[in-house]
């Protein structure tokens, strides 16, 4: 028994020795320019919640949120443009997506009344708990890690067009597609999120599975 841990920890060593030799070789190369873009959705975050806090404008909340899901693709867009794709662009990237997407369901939830308050806090609590679970992962190697899956990409996805429709029927009320939208867009932004979650229980287990062999 002592052998096999023995062997577990060899095998975890190596694995935390090359991700900080990856991250050691690519952490030199930053883009400016996507970060700038990235770094947009950290301070849109604080601007949602002193809007949304204070004088609550649903039109404000919409355009924000639209400007935060287009900031998304523009970063990814133009760091592939420049060639500019680097791993601490990625864990920004990622950590940025949790933390907007995170505060605006919450507030157009509970604040806005805008969307499904159980919708709100399962897709909180997936987004929140994956934010969680990698920092503890890159706590515990030291290094940051950031694995994103096809799921997880759907999940974030769907997770804006959920919030740009339910801020959408309230800001403009007159606009039948978003009510059209609302609930079907609902349902798949939760179906992505279970897939999302699946996708890293999948993962989770490959790893282990190579440990343990």
């Amino acid at each position: 028994m002592s052998s096999e841990a023995s062997d577990v920890r060899h095998i975890l060593k190596q694995i935390r020795h090359d991700i900080q030799h990856k991250a050691a070789q690519i952490a030199g190369s930053f883009s400016p320019v996507p970060a700038l873009i990235t770094w947009s959705r950290f301070l849109a975050a604080g601007l949602l919640v002193f809007i949304v806090y204070g004088s609550a404008d649903p039109k404000a909340v919409f355009w924000i949120i639209l400007a935060g899901a287009f900031s998304d693709y523009l970063d990814g867009w133009l760091a592939r443009r420049i060639r500019g794709n680097t791993y601490p662009g990625k864990v920004m990237d990622f950590t940025a997506d949790k933390l907007f997407l995170s505060v605006a369901l919450i507030t157009v939830a509970f604040r806005l009344g805008g969307l499904d308050t159980l919708v709100a806090s399962l897709l909180t609590a997936y987004h929140l708990l994956l934010l969680f679970t990698l920092s503890v992962i890159s706590w515990s190697v030291h290094v940051p890690v950031v694995t994103i899956t096809t799921g997880e990409r759907l999940a974030v996805l769907f997770s804006f067009l959920l919030l740009i429709t339910a801020t959408g029927r309230i800001a403009f009320p007159h606009k039948q597609i978003f009510d059209s939208l609302y609930t079907p867009l609902m349902m798949i932004a939760l179906l992505s999120a279970l897939t999302g979650l699946l996708s890293y229980l999948r993962l989770l287990r490959r790893i282990l599975a190579r440990i343990l062999e």
